[in-house]
């Protein structure tokens, strides 16, 4: 499983890379924090409660040209994500740590 960790994202989106970050958190968690430029696409809860086919349904058009990043809360939700966008054939990672991991690098 491909994961990245904050220090390389964040490299990444200084130096302006071709990445795509997406946040599957609730849209109420996404408004309260999130990472500067990435989009929310709330579907951790539909993977949560099974239904995988009907939350990357939710994702079929994100960029094929762009690598992809994942966030969650904590990288559980975004690793099981980045690994079926994998199986699609997309090159996806999931941030290592998730958003927790995110803040506690900014500190």
């Amino acid at each position: 499983m491909t994961t990245i960790n904050p220090e390389t994202l964040r490299e990444q989106l200084k130096n302006g890379e071709d990445v795509c970050v997406v946040d599957i958190r609730p849209e109420d968690d996404y408004e309260e924090d999130h990472i500067e430029g990435s989009q929310n696409r709330p579907i951790r809860e539909a993977l949560l409660s099974g239904d995988v086919e009907e939350a990357l349904a939710e994702l079929d058009d994100l960029p094929d040209d762009e690598d992809l990043v994942m966030v969650c809360d904590a990288g559980v939700a975004s690793t099981e994500t980045a690994h079926q966008l994998q199986d699609q054939g997309k090159d996806a990672s999931a941030l290592d740590g998730g958003l927790d991991a995110w803040k506690r690098d900014q500190e």
